[in-house]
């Protein structure tokens, strides 16, 4: 039996001085040494605890999309398996309480406890703050706060605050529903529009995951449909502030990860739809550039599949990219000054409109689900190129990865993007119908951004109805490989062995996941 360890749940003043420090909050001196904890009360180190709490929170909210997105096929794991990559058991969800999400559990528990620590200081008789209700800190610290349980609610398998019993995910919903709803008053009264907004879009989301169709229906509607609000990521790779996928794992040194073999493979080949574009080099293009281009065209191991898959780089997490079509078809040159400032969307009105349409087939509206859905979809670009030109897109396989018998993801006709324009319209003339239209435009729309693997969760509760894309489910090789289904068991991450290790409200045989 494990020994339980009484671990202090909380951060202490030290770690909150930590976290300031990387965010830069100047306190004119070169080296403060030990800092009292009264003095973290200050007005001038109330925005420094803030960004502590969001630096915490975007890397939870990183390592979950990367491992939450190669089980549900946003993107094939392809590379390495180890920092920069997906472990076997990872990709094909057999999961237990060895599997963390990358020390994501851990990071967005420090993100929220910082901003639920903060909120606590600003309120205290010594803050300096003469009203927390329009203070512009305490907006962000219940947003972000809000931020880090949502992707916890989407992602892990139990709840569990500060040393507390472990229950069902959904019980993280009303937190994070409550500090949205003060983050949008505060934000309001504080007068920061956007940042009143984006709680607004980030509490619908929250609505819609924790079962409240008409109250996400509701507060969704409230979005405008261009509205975007993103993560805060400074762009800069010394200090790790960078979204994880674009700045590393999609880099010259990994390249972990490919669009090969998911439903953005075939969708972008058959419709052009620049939402979800990538770019493939064969080695028959002159190398333009230096390393980059040499690797690219060289391509890492793929020791999970046991056969080189042809790395297809997605250009949304790839810089440059337009929608107009270029070399960054075909030619992996990533720039990293601009990958590194790739951010991540939190809340935006596009997928206000598809929570919109969710709501609406959950109460059998079809054609108002649909007119929302449609209303997303006729506004993405056409990839401007003709992908059935071998000179625009030769998919003619590398050399090293010709005749190892790759399973065959694609047989239509590639399509003819070079007039441009926009997506058009889809079709359903019936509820099952609407839901797999509804499903696959989420995928789209969302793809890469760690949302996914919690609609998967959700929609397996409710027995949804609407069939998902056939690669969005684990490959017949893979699953005969490891004894799985391709329906994949396992669509949260289990409670990490540590907390259970650590707390003792938590039964030492406690699962939350399924053996598979």
């Amino acid at each position: 039996m494990v020994e339980k360890r009484m671990i202090s749940r909380g951060l202490t003043a030290m770690a909150l001085v930590g976290a300031m420090a990387v965010a830069a909050c100047d306190f004119n001196v070169t080296n403060p040494g030990p800092v009292q904890d009264g003095n973290l009360n200050d007005k001038g180190a109330h925005e420094g605890i803030v960004n502590g709490a969001i630096k915490a929170t975007q890397g939870g909210v990183g390592y979950y999309g990367l491992l939450g997105g190669a089980i549900v096929h946003d993107l094939m794991a392809s590379g390495h398996t180890g920092s920069a990559g997906v472990r076997p058991e990872e990709e094909v969800a057999k999961l237990s309480d060895e599997y963390d999400g990358r020390g994501s559990w851990g990071y967005l528990h420090r993100g929220r406890w910082i901003a639920q620590e903060a909120l606590r200081r600003f309120a205290s008789e010594d803050s300096g703050v003469a009203a927390v209700g329009s203070y512009l800190p305490a907006a962000k610290a219940n947003f972000w706060a809000g931020i880090a349980i949502r992707t916890l609610m989407e992602n892990a398998c139990s709840t569990v605050i500060d040393g507390g019993p472990a229950t069902g995910k959904l019980d993280y919903a009303p937190l994070a529903i409550t500090h949205f709803t003060a983050a949008n008053s505060i934000a309001t009264a504080a007068g920061d529009a956007a940042l009143a907004t984006a709680a607004m879009g980030a509490r619908a989301a929250a609505k819609l995951y924790s079962g409240d169709h008409a109250g996400a229906k509701t507060d969704a509607a409230s979005v405008a449909f261009d509205f975007k609000y993103t993560t805060k990521f400074t762009g800069d790779s010394n200090f790790g502030e960078y979204w994880y996928l674009p700045g590393h794992v999609l880099s010259l040194g990994f390249q972990s990860m490919s669009a090969w073999g998911t439903p953005a493979e075939t969708h972008f080949l058959a419709t052009g739809d620049s939402r979800v574009a990538w770019g493939y080099d064969n080695g028959s293009r002159n190398q333009t550039g230096g390393a980059e281009a040499v690797r690219g065209q060289t391509h890492p191991a793929r020791p999970t599949w046991t056969m080189m898959i042809p790395m297809y780089y997605q250009l949304k997490v790839y810089a440059p990219r337009t929608a107009a079509g270029g070399d960054e078809l075909r030619i992996f040159q990533p720039q990293l000054p601009l990958q590194y400032k790739i951010q991540m969307d939190l809340v935006d009105g596009h997928e206000m409109a598809l929570i919109q349409a969710e709501a609406e087939l959950k109460a059998g509206n079809l054609s108002a689900a649909m007119a929302h859905i449609n209303t997303v979809r006729q506004a993405a670009d056409i990839y401007k190129a003709n992908l059935s030109d071998a000179s625009v897109l030769d998919l003619t396989l590398h050399s090293v990865e010709a005749g190892q018998g790759l399973p065959v993801n694609y047989s239509g006709a590639n399509f003819d993007g070079s007039a441009g324009g926009k997506m058009p319209a889809v079709t359903a003339s019936t509820l099952a119908e609407g839901w797999a239209a509804l499903k696959f435009e989420r995928y789209v729309e969302l793809n890469l951004e760690g949302r996914r693997f919690g609609d998967r969760w959700r929609w397996r509760k409710d027995s949804t109805p609407g069939a998902l894309q056939a690669l969005e489910m684990i490959p017949q090789v893979l699953a005969t490989r490891y004894s799985v289904p391709t329906d994949p068991l396992n669509l949260c991450f289990p409670l990490p062995r540590a907390e259970n290790d650590a707390n003792t409200k938590i039964p030492e045989g406690y699962k939350d996941w399924i053996s598979g």
